[in-house]
């Protein structure tokens, strides 16, 4: 076991087809949902109800973790990345537009509809955060190279 070098952590936060995203309630109880991630401009997002336990925790607290994990070859192989960073909802409606279709390219669904009916609407589902750092760990011994293909298949095989 041993720290991910940068461009690990990246490979897997660029590969992963979800993440739990962790928050902190009013009580300072952590809360926490998984979502499909995609991305904006370089900046990771995420269509999350404007209505839930996530909108609510970052108006008071914009503080979040992103949490990415894979496995592979019987769990043997495993990697976790942990970004720290500040998450926010934007009411952008071109951006809101964008945001649907690139989820529906990582979904291989059209999600047209769905970003119509949010337009013009003060609460909007986009959910962006700018990660500020990254720390990660994996299965893989000191100097040796985390498998990554082994990594890209094992996150092509997890249930949509």
């Amino acid at each position: 076991m041993r720290p991910m070098r940068e461009e690990e952590m990246r490979g897997l936060v660029e590969r992963a087809k979800w993440a739990t995203i962790c928050t902190v309630d009013e009580s300072g109880a952590p809360y926490a949902i998984e979502a499909t991630p995609f991305r904006l401009d370089g900046t990771i997002c995420f269509m999350i109800s404007p209505r839930g336990g996530t909108f609510r925790n970052v108006g008071r607290n914009d503080k979040v973790l992103l949490k990415y994990t894979a496995t592979w070859d019987g769990v043997r192989g495993w990697a976790g990345v942990s970004c720290f960073g500040r998450g926010r909802f934007v009411a952008d409606d071109a951006l809101l537009v964008r945001g649907w279709a690139k989820l529906g390219l990582v979904l291989g669904q059209d999600f047209s509809a769905a970003a119509e009916r949010f337009l013009g609407k003060e609460a909007s589902p986009l959910f962006m955060v700018q990660v500020d750092h990254m720390t990660g760990r994996c299965s893989a011994k000191a100097g040796e190279t985390l498998l990554l293909d082994a990594q890209e298949k094992a996150l092509a095989e997890e249930p949509a």
